[in-house]
Formats: structure tokens, sequence, C-alpha cells
């Protein structure tokens, strides 16, 4: 479906629902929320690891398996400053959305120019392949939802944004087709992530009302529009005219 289709539907709330379904049913519906609060700042802190992953990737010497393992590195690094530096703000709930907004815009005319497609040849999905994907995303949700209790609702939100899913993909991309593929995923990432804080403000505030199947329901559809609305003009295009 091509890479801005894909940076789309890696800018849905993913790791953000499954996460909020455990803690709920883990933890209590005022813990799930308050931990959903959390994950709106923990989105930004999303944001350096995509810059840092393709500013390293790119210029690192050596084999593809070695820009890979250089730009995860750099990513990973990125993700814990960021959660670090976030996790000092003194963030407010009057504060947080014009917070993650203005990280989310700044980032994206920082990369404005990168380009909005790549070509691309498709790639033979394989068993151990989506085994590896499964097992990267189980074993994010449950040592996030596992250390729960230890970390509090403030932590375990600022950790429940760490891009499981979309990190991975960018690694395989970078591996199948080179480092100038990710270029739109990167390019679309902070306007997406967005979309997942507005995932959080929903839970967050409907939670308790609506109960978990509601609030899903409702901060899905939150999610969705946002994303339909940021990317409508490119949705209704010809394929052939991207």
């Amino acid at each position: 479906m091509g890479p801005r289709l894909g940076g789309l539907i890696a800018a849905t709330p993913q790791l953000s629902i499954v996460t909020l379904i455990f803690f709920t049913l883990e933890q209590g519906h005022a813990f799930a929320a308050e931990t959903a609060f959390w994950t709106i700042p923990g989105m930004c802190a999303t944001i350096p690891v995509y810059f840092a992953y393709l500013a390293i990737a790119a210029h690192a010497g050596g084999s593809r398996v070695v820009s890979i393992a250089a730009g995860g590195l750099a990513a990973l690094g990125a993700f814990a400053l960021g959660i670090a530096l976030i996790g000092l703000l003194p963030l407010t709930r009057a504060t947080v959305v014009p917070f993650a907004a203005l990280v989310c815009f700044v980032a994206a005319r920082l990369v404005r120019r990168l380009p909005d497609t790549a070509p691309l040849v498709r790639v033979r999905a394989s068993a151990g392949l989506l085994l590896t994907r499964a097992g990267v995303s189980a074993g994010m949700v449950i040592g996030i939802t596992a250390a729960a209790h230890a970390l509090g609702p403030k932590w375990s939100g600022l950790v429940a944004g760490f891009p499981v899913n979309a990190l991975p993909v960018i690694a395989i991309l970078h591996y199948h087709y080179g480092v100038r593929t990710i270029e739109p995923m990167v390019k679309l990432w902070p306007a997406g992530a967005f979309g997942i804080c507005l995932f959080n403000l929903a839970a967050w505030l409907t939670l308790a009302q609506l109960g978990l199947a509601g609030s899903l329901l409702v901060s899905y559809a939150v999610a969705a529009a946002y994303l339909i609305a940021l990317n409508w003009h490119w949705l209704l295009r010809p394929r052939g005219r991207l």
C-alpha cells in the first residue's frame, strides 16, 4: 500500500489500546485513566525515536545490518532521554495537550521537506517474520503491564508511548529497501502521533464514565476521525498520482 499509507496505519493507536485494556483489568479504571493521561506526553518522546533512527542510520558506515543496529540503539537512547526529560516537566491537566500539540507541530515543520512517498517492491511475509513482530509487541506489553504497579501510572503511561510496532517496521523497511524508504514514515509521524495523543485524551476523559468498552469506541473514533481529516486529500487521490 506504500509507505505513506503504512505510516498512517502505524500512527493508529495500537500499544495504547492494549495497555489500556490490561491496565483497566489489572489495576482498575482510575489507574488506567491516569496512565492514559501520561501517555499523551509519552507520545512526544516517540518523535526523537524516529528522528534519531533516521539521522544515525543514514550516516552509519558499514553494512545495512550495522546501520540498522546503530539506528535502533540511537532510537532507544532518544526515547529514554525523552521520557526522562518529559517526566521532569511540571505538566498539568491544562497544559499537557497544548504541550503535545506544540511538540508535534514543531517536529512536523522540521521534517516537512522529507519526501511523501518512496518506491517499494512487495516483500513476502514469512512465519518467522510475523512471529518476530508479534513477539516484540507482546513482550513490550507484558513488560509494561507487569511493571505497572512498581512504576505507577505516570511512568507506566510515559513508557507506554514507546513505538513498539513502528520501530520494528522501520527496521524491516530499512533492511529490505534502504534507509531512504523510511523517510515518508518519519515525515508523517509527528502529525500522526498527535492522533494517538487525542486517543489517550479521550480515554482519560471517558474511561470512568463509559467503562472500558465505551471508552475504547469513543477514543478510537476520535483518533480515526483525526487521521482521516489529516489525510483526506491524499486518500481521495488516484494512487497513480502520488
